[in-house]
């Protein structure tokens, strides 16, 4: 989607000044992935686009960056949204995605591009953008699952386009088909409201993947468990300009940094690694990640703010000295 994102404090107004940003979770993360400079990485987005200037935007936006296989369709259009800021800080964000292009997705147009591929990123948007979109996302998981394909899944869950209730349960059995699944804690007290510490919320939800679980704390930083072992990150203080496109920041730092650490294994090979072996690799992965998500909070716009890699190994070694 399209993301008008406003250059001033207050509610929507007309003539107000907005940046313009190719935004939705999915693209922001191989977008991110793309920013971080790892030569050795190889994305493709999959979705539909409206035949509109917001559809031509994203195209513009998105070619040369990853592998783009969006289609455009004549009379649908592409989703929209619009983020304001207000005195306390609040991004308040309105969608305009019902009835997209991108909410038509099937699964027969997924598919093709699954074969061959080392890892699967879904979240929980696109689940509730429609009912197609609900079935395409769990055909694409059992299809994973059935080929042995590791998820990663980020929770990302939007108030705007769905209540607690109804989100739980659809949730709770995408985490059951992932093999890494991301969520920040303030999201597990908004869905499940156990009023838990994050760790034991880490070792519930590792219960129902059997893989990993990285829970974001805020300026608190992560932490990630793998069913034997807690990893922790304390995180960085940050001047906050713009929270919006942090998470998908740290999601793709996270999958970054794992992938630059594993050479000439893929995310099966990682995932099958005794804790010992992959204890190093997530420490340092999830530090990059806390960079990412905590300097992209210091400048407006989603994929505009992403840090490059370099940018995240300096802010690294001036924290270190």
């Amino acid at each position: 989607m399209v993301q008008y994102n406003a250059g001033y404090v207050g509610p929507y107004r007309e003539d107000g000044e907005y940046l313009e940003d190719c935004a939705g979770a999915e693209s922001n993360v191989v977008v991110n992935l793309d920013k971080l400079g790892l030569s050795y990485v190889q994305t493709k987005w999959v979705s539909r686009l409206g035949d509109d200037e917001a559809g031509s935007y994203i195209l513009r936006e998105l070619t040369g960056k990853t592998q783009v296989v969006a289609p455009r369709y004549a009379g649908e259009h592409t989703g929209l949204s619009y983020l304001n800021h207000h005195d306390d800080g609040e991004p308040i964000k309105v969608y305009r995605r019902r009835g997209s292009a991108a909410s038509r997705l099937t699964f027969e147009e997924v598919k093709p591009h699954l074969d061959g591929c080392d890892l699967l990123h879904v979240t929980g948007i696109t689940p509730a953008l429609s009912e197609t979109c609900r079935e395409t996302v769990f055909e694409a998981l059992r299809y994973a699952a059935s080929a042995v394909l590791p998820v990663s899944f980020d929770l990302n869950y939007r108030p705007q386009l769905w209540n607690p209730h109804d989100a739980r349960s659809v949730f709770e059995d995408m985490i059951s088909l992932s093999s890494i699944f991301k969520l920040g804690y303030d999201e597990a007290e908004t869905i499940w409201g156990h009023g838990w510490e994050a760790e034991k919320y880490a070792r519930h939800f590792q219960g129902l993947n059997k893989g990993l679980v990285v829970m974001t704390l805020g300026s608190d930083g992560a932490l990630v468990f793998d069913g034997s072992i807690v990893i922790s990150d304390g995180g960085f203080k940050v001047r906050m300009i713009d929270p919006v496109g942090a998470g998908d920041a740290f999601v793709a730092g996270l999958l970054g940094g794992i992938t630059r650490n594993l050479g000439p294994r893929n995310f099966r090979e990682f995932l099958d690694l005794g804790t010992s072996d992959r204890f190093a690799i997530l420490q340092d992965a999830l530090q990059i990640a806390n960079v990412c998500g905590a300097l992209t909070c210091t400048r407006r716009g989603d994929t505009a703010a992403m840090p490059t890699m370099e940018e995240v190994e300096g802010h690294l070694a001036s924290t270190r000295s």
